[in-house]
């Protein structure tokens, strides 16, 4: 296993898109920091040109990391399939389960290295550009990643599979989509009318990162892992989920035929 790690990040580290991705990402949020400032420096009299504003912009799109995951496990997985590389490892004596933990547990090291750089410079650009509010939006912001995280871990963990068991990228997102964002929409319609559609609904990291709205009495952000016990809960919820879906994977991989 530990030389599998070793080839697979020598890899990753000598592919361009590692570092493309987390480019972009980083861009992406540094240049919303540097419109908002700019637009403070032609109106005086905007307010949105805060760390509290940019701050609340994130931990309010968590949904967007969630999806992400699918191009994270997918840039990881390399093109093991069209380059036949997947056939070579297995021939070349590597047992099966070190291959396919391997890649995962690589995926969400990559993932987590990769949002911490980039919220770093969303983060440091904020402050740096934008007016400090000085509140406490910047360990909401935290609290939400560290909330999600096994959400998170349940998406590369899905898109791995797929790819896995899948030839070709395109029928790995789809699949991946399928059980990460469709399914929990069905879930909701038929919770319409089944109750334990609704049940199931509200288990599913989706509906769970998607569970936030503004309180306009207390003027705050609400969202499923302010208590303790909703933190506890997604938790748990993404780890079952993930090593569901892991060992589902796993062992549909044990019985694929690798071309």
């Amino acid at each position: 296993m530990t030389s599998y790690l070793k080839s697979e990040l020598y890899r990753l580290m000598h592919y361009k898109w590692t570092y493309l991705f987390i480019g972009i990402c980083s861009l992406l949020l540094l240049s919303s920091n540097v419109v908002l400032a700019a637009v403070k420096t032609t109106d005086s009299t905007f307010r949105y040109a805060t760390t509290a504003f940019a701050f609340s912009n994130a931990y309010t799109s968590m949904a967007i990391v969630y999806i992400l995951c699918i191009s994270v496990s997918l840039l990881v997985f390399g093109n093991e399939h069209s380059n036949h590389t997947m056939k070579n490892t297995v021939t070349y004596g590597i047992p099966r389960g070190n291959i396919y933990f391997g890649k995962i547990f690589v995926q969400i090291m990559y993932a987590i290295i990769a949002f911490a750089i980039i919220a770093g410079v969303h983060v440091s650009s904020s402050y740096l550009l934008l007016e400090n509010s000085a509140s406490n939006d910047l360990n909401i912001y935290i609290r939400t990643f560290l909330a999600c995280l096994p959400f998170f871990v349940f998406g590369l963990a899905c898109a791995n599979t797929f790819s896995f068991i899948l030839e070709g990228s395109g029928g790995a997102v789809a699949a991946s989509s399928g059980i990460m964002l469709a399914f929990p929409l069905v879930c909701n319609l038929l919770g319409m009318k089944f109750e334990v559609f609704a049940e199931l609904g509200k288990l599913l990291p989706a509906n769970i990162i998607n569970f936030t709205h503004y309180d306009a009495a207390a003027e705050a952000m609400i969202m499923y892992w302010d208590t303790s016990a909703g933190f506890a809960n997604c938790w748990l919820y993404g780890m079952v989920q993930t090593i569901i879906i892991v060992t589902i994977g796993y062992l549909l991989f044990r019985r694929k035929e690798i071309k």
